[in-house]
């Protein structure tokens, strides 16, 4: 059959191919027997033919018949041989061989490649010349390459590796064959290296890993002949020059094997005998080149420094300092005339890419492993100093390779970029990476045994390969070396314990920050923050705060930089005066932020620096770096009493946003940026109107001298007035900003508010306008900072608020009370048991127990006294758990205290009270309390004033009402509000101080105090008002005195017996004596200035005017103070018989008081003074029936719930006594003998005359004044049930101490605190009847008779007696029985005045036109 036919039926059916393979084997016998000499070459050329068909078919991916095929193959490979005299058709046999094993080496034909190598690798190995061993290698490089690849296939893995192991044992064969053709041809092999890069130099990683994982003996089967082949192998200069980058390929392939080897067989005692094949590669290169110098020399200090790496000897650290010493030398020195030569550029790559196997950059387990352990410790400065050395030397000779130059051995990009050509670049990093790779494995301890010199070598190292990271396109963030040399820069950091290894990174910090945008944001934070930790090391305090700082700017989480920025500044170490913001502008590792970030960080900063480190100088830092409006006024707060200009740039800020708001609606956060601006104004001047002023010299006759003396007297209320606006001001804006949250919302880009100092800053106002008294103001101020509070979840200041509506209402007309009291006492449970934590300060405790102070006095306004007196136990327990406030006198005892007064004489159910002390002896506790007050809260001092400003009215209202004068705290109240400039509080307190003037009927007092009212409230200045006095007084002196008769010279010598008595008495309180004077006696008048200089009453109720001062039109609160001060000035005119205008006054302040139902809530109590002052007016002017009209109208408003519950209950009590004498009044005279006006004086006994003794009578005659007699009445011994009632002067329990008879024969200091109230009932109708004579009474014991009285007068005695009281001598008995305390005063009411038998003595008198009857009901 002709071979075309064959080669059809080879490409048909399988039927076809089996009869063309039968075929075939009956041709090739058939010329195999033909018995001619030419039979071998007929066969080798019908076998060529035949393979031939063979390519094609498989060429034409016939791989279905690939069987066939192979039996074809096998039936003659056996039997043909190489042809000498024609040696190509052996060449193209072999040729033939190579391709159809290279097309069978696929998935579907493994089983036929098996077959078809094997059948290969049974045959010898016949070559007629020096070249055909390269088919053979190709077969087995091919088989090699291809099961290679089928290990890493778990199906194939188990029938490759005897394939790589068949294929190893026959690439030995064929080099033992080519080593025997040497040694009889002597022809050497210049190619062969080349052919087995293809196997070794020239494949990965991973397959040089596979091949490690075969067994030792068929690997040694392959080395053993090559490494004798390579030995013995010669060639020319330019032969072994070309073949030098082969050789140098083979050991660095050999090199990666070896340590594959090492890392799988690692427990395999012949794997760890046997000799490195690179090694061995590199001993038999030097017997290659040992006629070449230059080669020889650099391949010795290759094979020993390889061999260094492999051993593990003692002297290692001294042997790698020399090696290293002599390749430094070569290249400083010997290799300098080659530098340009391929060979030389080779080497030096290939070292490039040994110190790169060495530090392992690619690989994840460390093969050299056991070098670095020998070449550690602690003696290994030298040695790592040796290294870095080496490494630098690298690197300069790496620089100094001309950009053209390339070399195929060196490393290629790590970003495996084909465009990149960057050699030179890759190889310096490279070299970067070893060094830091090499410092970060060191021992810590051994790194800080490194001298400077090596430092600075590492360091310029590390400055170099950054550099070129910097100009190297394809190393990217993600890119492999660039995120090891990262982490290793990171551990270098990390492993920093001592200062010395701190200065190489001192060294390091400016080419880091030039590293940190080429690394990802994760290893960039890394560093940084490694570096941080680090810098505790750090010699220079500055530079370690400059690294913390870029540390805290490095971290992306805000509560992060927040904990950090904390942290640094409570580091004693970063002492610095400079904020975090300055120190990242100064700092190396400095990182550029956005102006988001900025703002952020700088906010935060700002937070952390008020909360921990509020000095000056960092303050002014933050300052000079801030960055908004808003910022700018959080450090204004801070920067309130700093005295530096910076102050000025607040005012103009404030300034600026007022004057825009009045021509646009300003922004939520201009009003808020407005309203803390607004209170640092308002700090500034409370701050700038403070003055000292002694207390010795605040006493009441002195004030007038005191205000010209320390200059005060711009003092006004007008002077007052821009600081209520500036609080005001504040206010309105954080009500804005609080409003506006849900129409005009803020991001937190926009600003991070600090709610906080929104808070603080709202409390700072609102306790400057309660402290200056202005209360619709102060009501707003705490009622928006109770809503934000509560919405906030501020519980504290949420009680602090409420603290100021408890005491002062039941009911608000903004404000649900009832439904903030229960959310109080909510917060108050939750509270109480954890007020000893330790996070809570002082001021936590005061707010609480405050509150409950002022929650008990909210329930017994209630009437429910029971909750509070249960309240106010329970604060005085928890007060007393704080060892800080144990015996101690603190605002919460003396608002305890206060409370407990306000409930005793404001409460009209005595009942609930009895226990309690009487409110006069309170009162004396209150003023040992004020002398002994302690500070222990920061909010002490402010409540303090608040507390002590109630307490002068209230303790005012009591005395005044009880006819006691006692100390009421103005001295030393007025003292604080004058030197805190407090003009309002001011006012109220001379108001207070001339009420009690009026009382006790001190004129000369009410008008300095009436004076300084007008100065301060801007009605007269007071140099005008002390001008005006002295020009009446002058006239007044030129004036004869009018005459005194004897009856006006006997008064006046008994006023001065009875002021003895009182100061003798150690200032006990005694009604003044002005009221027992008749009028018709001559007594000294007051003078007033003249008529027509006299001020008019009608402006204080005409406010509308232009007359008066723009303020007062501006402020219904001071309206009201203005009439209160009219009201008082009034009175005064009354007092001094001046009734010219009283009539017009009265009327105008009726119907002042219709027009707004506002103006008599906020007179309170001065409302029913001003009805019994009018009352006593129209009863002087005859007008019982208008008395009687106004005093039950006032009755109805003393009971009416908006009263009764905040003023004293004695007010109702003097009323009723005003109406019951204004109907006795009214009622006719009964027919029969004119009755003459008498007073019955009643003075009580001393309980210390036990004996009754006989009082001697006093004789009268016509010509003498009459005098007054003291009688006694027997009274019941005093029981705990008889108390008194009210009369005209006084309802209180404890009443003033009065006198015994001054004929009296004992001459023993009396105790007139014992005695009972002087009692005097008017018992006279009628005006103008003549007096009745009185006589002494005399004792029980001895003559009992009564006083003879008319019909007429025991009438209007009965009409009156359920109104009476009688002063009574106390039983001896009784009073012994009774053990009596200090300061306690008993008084008996007077159950039956017909058990009580009196003597009287009567005088003649002569009738007047007024009577002191008359009077004593007019001024009571």
């Amino acid at each position: 059959m002709p071979l075309g036919d064959v080669k059809e039926q080879l490409r048909g059916s399988r039927t076809e191919a089996k009869n063309a393979a039968k075929l075939i084997q009956v041709q090739f016998e058939r010329i195999r027997n033909g018995g001619t000499t030419s039979v071998a070459l007929h066969a080798l050329k019908y076998e060529l033919n035949i393979l031939r068909h063979l390519c094609c078919a498989l060429q034409e991916n016939f791989h279905q018949h690939a069987d066939i095929y192979c039996d074809i193959a096998a039936s003659m490979l056996p039997h043909v041989a190489p042809h000498l005299p024609q040696p190509d058709y052996w060449a193209n046999h072999l040729m033939s061989l190579q391709y159809i094993h290279h097309a069978l080496c696929r998935e579907q034909t493994i089983k036929q490649c098996q077959r078809f190598y094997a059948l290969i690798s049974a045959q010898p190995c016949q070559m007629q010349n020096k070249s055909e061993y390269k088919y053979y290698i190709a077969i087995h490089i091919k088989h090699l390459y291809y099961f290679g690849h089928q290990m890493g296939k778990q199906l194939a893995a188990s029938e490759a590796k005897p394939q790589l192991c068949q294929a190893l044992q026959a690439l030995g064969k064929l080099l033992q064959k080519m080593l025997q053709l040497k040694a009889e041809q002597n022809e050497g092999y210049s190619e062969l290296m080349g052919e087995l890069n293809q196997l070794l130099g020239k494949r990965s990683i991973g397959y040089l890993k596979i091949l490690a994982s075969l067994p030792l003996a068929s690997m040694n089967r392959l080395w053993e002949p090559l490494f004798k082949l390579i030995a013995c192998n010669g060639g020319t200069t330019d032969q072994l020059n070309a073949q030098f980058p082969e050789y140098l390929s083979a050991v660095l392939a050999l090199l990666q094997l070896d340590d594959n080897v090492w890392q799988q067989q690692l427990q395999q005692p012949e794997a760890q005998a046997q000799t490195p094949c690179s090694l061995q590669l590199l001993h038999s290169c030097r017997e290659l080149y040992k006629n070449q110098s230059a080669q020889n020399y650099v391949l010795q200090l290759l094979y020993y420094y390889l061999k260094l790496l492999n051993t593990q000897s003692a002297d290692l650290k001294r042997s790698y300092i020399d090696l290293a010493k002599k390749f430094v030398h070569f290249f400083e020195h010997k290799g300098v005339p080659h530098a340009q030569e391929q060979w030389y550029i080779d080497f030096l790559f290939v070292l490039v890419r040994v110190q790169k196997h060495l530090h392992q950059i690619d690989n994840k387990v460390p093969s050299f492993d056991r070098f670095w352990q020998c070449f550690g410790g602690q003696d290994s400065a030298e040695a790592y100093a040796a290294h870095f050395e080496l490494l630098q030397c690298l690197i300069s000779m790496v620089m100094k390779i001309s950009s053209s130059s390339s070399s195929p051995l060196a490393a290629s990009c790590s970003s495996n970029d084909a465009s990149c050509l960057s050699v030179r670049k890759h190889c310096v990093f490279t070299l970067g990476c070893c060094a830091t790779i090499a410092y970060s494995s060191w021992q810590p301890t051994a790194q800080a045994t490194l001298p400077k010199a090596p430092q600075l070598c590492l360091a310029s190292i590390i400055h170099y390969a950054i550099d070129v990271a910097k100009v190297t396109k394809c190393l990217t963030p993600n890119s492999n070396e660039l995120v090891t040399f990262a982490w290793n820069l990171i551990n270098m950091a990390e492993k920093v314990t001592t200062a010395t290894q701190m200065c190489l990174l001192e060294q390091l910090l400016k080419p880091l920050q030039e590293l940190r945008p080429l690394l990802s944001p994760p290893y960039a934070r890394q560093l940084v923050r490694r570096i941080f930790k680090a810098s505790a090391h750090c010699s220079n305090p500055e530079l370690s705060a400059r690294l913390h700082g870029a540390y805290v700017a490095s971290l992306s989480c805000p509560a992060r930089q927040f904990q950090q920025l904390c942290v640094f500044y409570r580091t004693p170490k970063n002492d610095t005066e400079q904020c975090l913001l300055e120190l990242c502008e100064k700092s190396p590792l400095c990182n550029p932020l956005s102006a988001t970030e900025k703002r952020q960080l700088y906010e935060l900063d700002m937070l952390a620096v008020l909360a921990n480190k509020k000095t000056p100088q960092l303050l002014q830092s933050l300052l000079r770096h801030c960055q908004t409006d808003y910022q700018m006024v959080l450090l204004g707060r801070q920067m309130r009493t700093d005295k530096r200009p910076a102050g000025q740039q607040f005012e103009e800020l404030r300034v600026r946003l007022q004057r825009l708001g009045r021509k646009q609606q300003l922004t939520r956060l201009q009003q808020l940026i407005l309203g803390h601006a607004s209170v640092t104004k308002l700090l500034e001047a409370l701050e700038a109107q403070k003055t000292k002023i002694p207390i010795k010299e605040m006493t009441e006759k002195m004030l007038e001298e005191l205000l010209v003396k320390y200059k005060l007297l711009d003092l006004t209320i007008s002077s007052e007035m821009p600081l209520v606006e500036l609080a005001t001001t504040a206010i309105g804006a954080f009500e804005s900003f609080y409003k506006q949250a849900d129409a005009e919302p803020l991001s937190s880009d926009e600003a991070l508010i600090d709610w906080e100092a929104l808070i603080d800053d709202g409390i700072v106002a609102a306790m400057a306008l309660s402290t200056m008294g202005y209360a619709p103001q102060a009501d707003n101020a705490w009622l928006l900072l109770l809503r934000i509070c509560r919405l906030l979840g501020d519980r504290f200041n949420y009680l602090r608020a409420l603290s100021h509506f408890l005491p002062r209402y039941t009911q608000h007309a903004l404000l649900d009370l009832p439904s903030e009291v229960s959310h109080a006492e909510q917060l108050l449970d939750e509270l109480w048991p954890q007020l000893h934590a330790a996070h809570l300060l002082k001021r936590h405790h005061t707010t609480l127990l405050l509150c409950l102070c002022h929650l008990a006095l909210y329930y017994a306004r209630w009437d429910c006294i029971c909750h509070a007196q249960l309240l106010l136990l329970h604060a005085e327990r928890l007060r007393l758990e704080f060892e800080e406030r144990a015996g101690k006198c603190d605002i919460v005892q003396l608002t305890i205290q206060t409370v407990r007064f306000r409930m005793c004489y404001q409460q009209r159910h005595c009942r609930s009270l009895a226990r309690l002390p009487t409110a006069l002896q309170q009162l004396d506790t209150l003023a040992e309390s004020v002398r002994s007050f302690t500070s222990i809260s920061s909010m002490d001092n402010g409540a303090l004033i608040l507390l002590l400003g109630d307490m002068v009215r209230d303790t005012t209202e009591c005395t005044a009402n009880r006819l006691s004068e006692r100390p009421n705290f103005s001295n030393s109240l007025l003292q604080v509000l004058l030197q805190s400039g407090l003009v309002l509080r001011a006012v109220e307190v001379l108001i207070s101080w001339l009420w009690t003037n009026l009382r006790m009927e001190c004129l000369d007092k009410a008008h300095s105090k009436l004076r300084l009212i007008e100065h301060f409230l801007c009605m007269q200045p007071l140099l005008e008002s002390r001008a005006a006095l002295e020009l009446t007084s002058n006239k007044g002196s030129l004036a004869t005195a009018a005459p005194m008769d004897a009856q006006s010279k006997h008064m006046t010598e008994l006023v001065g017996k009875m002021f003895a008595m009182q100061l003798e008495q150690g200032g006990a309180s005694v009604e003044p004596i002005r009221k027992q004077k008749q009028l018709t006696m001559s007594s000294p008048r007051r003078e007033l200035p003249l008529l027509s200089a006299r001020p008019k009453l009608q402006r204080y109720v005409s406010l509308d005017m232009q007359e008066s001062h723009p303020v007062l039109r501006s402020s219904v609160q001071l309206q009201c103070i203005y009439f209160m001060v009219g009201c008082l000035h009034a009175r005064l005119y009354f007092l001094n018989r001046e009734h010219e205008q009283l009539d017009d006054f009265y009327a105008l302040a009726n119907a002042w008081l219709r027009q707004n139902a506002a103006r008599g809530n906020a007179l309170g109590h001065m409302l029913l003074v001003l009805h019994i002052y009018q009352a006593n007016y129209l009863r002087a002017r005859s007008r019982q029936q208008q008395a009687i009209e106004l005093t039950e109208t006032a009755l109805k408003l003393a009971g009416s719930e908006q009263l009764q519950q905040r003023v004293d209950v004695n007010y109702r009590y003097n009323l009723l006594l005003q109406l019951r004498t204004a109907q006795l009044e009214l009622q006719p005279l009964p027919p029969g003998k004119p009755q003459n006006p008498r007073r019955a004086l009643t003075f009580n006994l001393s309980p210390e005359e036990k004996q009754p003794r006989p009082i001697s009578k006093v004789a009268t005659t016509s010509k003498k004044p009459a005098k007054f007699a003291i009688y006694t009445e027997e009274v019941r011994p005093i029981s705990s049930s008889s108390s008194s009632s009210s009369n005209g002067s006084s309802s209180e329990n404890g009443s003033s101490p009065e006198r015994q008879s001054a004929k009296s024969k004992s001459n023993k200091r009396l105790d007139l605190n014992a005695c009972q109230l002087i009692e005097i009932i008017d018992l006279s109708d009628d005006e103008t009847d003549a007096a009745v004579q009185l006589q002494p009474a005399k004792s029980m014991s001895t003559l009992s008779t009564r006083s003879t009285r008319t019909r007429a007068q025991r009438q209007p005695e009965t009409l009156v007696a359920p109104l009476r009281r009688t002063a009574t001598a106390p039983n001896p008995l009784a009073v012994e029985a009774t053990p009596k305390t200090t300061g306690t005063r008993v008084r008996t009411r007077r159950q039956n005045a017909a058990e009580q038998p009196a003597t009287t003595t009567t005088t003649t008198a002569t009738p007047k036109l007024d009577s002191v009857s008359s009077r004593r009901r007019q001024r009571n």
